[in-house]
C-alpha cells in the first residue's frame, strides 16, 4: 500500500517549469560580443519594418523552426565616430531564431538599435528569444553607452 501511495504521489507531484533565462540586455556587452565575432557589424538605430504574420509563433507552434528569415526594412542612421549620423534605409532580412518553443520576436515599426550584420553586400538583423543584438525602443542612456563604446571611452560590462 505504501508502494502504492508513494507511486501515486509521484504521478501526480507538479512538473518543473521549464523557463528560459535570459541576461538583461546591455548595448555594452552587447558592443563587446560584436567586436569578438568574426562577423562584420553595423549599429544602426532606426524604425524596423516588416510583416509581423510571418513571425514564428513560439510557444503555440509545438515545434516552431528553429530559424525563420524574413524580409524587412530598418530606416534611420548608422553609428560613425561622429554619432549617429549616417542616413541607413536598407533592405535587410531579419532573421528570427528559436530556442525550442521560445523565438524571438519584433513589432512592426518598432524604433531599435541594432547590430546589423553586413555581408556580401546583404543585412541581416538577428533576433533570438533573448533580444540577440536588437533592443527595441532604445533609451538615452543606451544610445549614448554604445557611442562610448564605438569611440572607445568608457565601455563597462554591466
Amino acid at each position: 500500500m505504501i508502494r502504492l501511495l508513494a507511486c501515486l504521489v509521484a504521478i501526480c507531484a507538479p512538473l518543473p517549469a521549464l523557463a528560459l533565462s535570459c541576461a538583461e540586455p546591455s548595448v555594452a556587452r552587447g558592443f563587446h560580443a560584436a567586436i569578438a565575432a568574426p562577423q562584420t557589424y553595423v549599429v544602426v538605430r532606426g524604425r524596423l519594418s516588416f510583416d509581423e504574420g510571418a513571425l514564428p509563433k513560439g510557444m503555440t507552434d509545438p515545434a516552431p523552426p528553429k530559424q525563420t528569415k524574413l524580409p524587412a526594412r530598418i530606416t534611420g542612421t548608422s553609428l560613425s565616430m561622429a554619432g549617429f549620423i549616417h542616413h541607413f534605409d536598407r533592405e535587410i532580412t531579419l532573421e528570427v531564431l528559436c530556442f525550442g518553443p521560445w523565438c524571438g520576436g519584433a513589432v512592426d515599426g518598432t524604433d531599435v538599435l541594432a547590430f546589423v550584420e553586413k555581408a556580401d553586400g546583404r543585412y541581416t538583423m538577428t533576433i533570438d528569444p533573448c533580444g540577440g543584438f536588437v533592443y527595441p525602443n532604445p533609451s538615452e542612456d543606451q544610445i549614448n553607452t554604445i557611442q562610448q563604446c564605438f569611440r572607445g571611452e568608457s565601455c563597462l560590462l554591466d
